[in-house]
């Protein structure tokens, strides 16, 4: 379930609860109406019941049409996010540092080699922790800075 369309999916079993909660007390209303004041409240509420019956009907239409879309533009809102979100880019920033420590060694730099090595370290050890605890891996992950010697 995405971050968004959760939300609206419990605002929108809200708002149902609400909506039977109104209809069931407008029932109740009726129902004793009826009771207290017999043949005349009998006479008014076949007479009144039809169009509050349309009426419920219309508004049960218009509020499923609009969770529709609501819904719709949740998910498409998660699914926009998920596409900004880069899969397992932790992985993805330790592959670019090693292909960096090779230059760099190529280059005959092993001092900085030796500070990328150490930084590729520190992701995957934070990575793992991350994932040995439960939860999600970060998103991007800066390396620990190195003291000075």
């Amino acid at each position: 379930m995405g971050e968004y369309s959760g939300r609206v999916r419990a605002e929108i079993e809200n708002d149902n609860r609400t909506r039977k909660f109104i209809y069931v007390t407008f029932a109740v209303i009726t129902l004793f109406a009826v009771l207290l004041f017999r043949g005349f409240a009998a006479v008014m509420v076949v007479l009144g019941l039809g169009p509050v019956l349309v009426l419920i009907g219309i508004i049960e239409i218009y509020c499923r049409i609009q969770n529709r879309r609501r819904l719709r533009a949740a998910e498409d809102a998660d699914a926009d996010l998920d596409k900004l979100r880069p899969n397992n880019s932790t992985e993805a920033v330790i592959r670019k540092l090693r292909r960096r420590v090779q230059q760099t060694e190529s280059a005959g730099e092993p001092f900085l080699a030796a500070d990328l090595q150490l930084a590729i370290k520190t992701l995957e050890r934070l990575d793992h922790e991350a994932t040995s605890s439960g939860r999600p891996p970060r998103a991007a992950l800066a390396p620990e800075p190195i003291p000075p010697a």
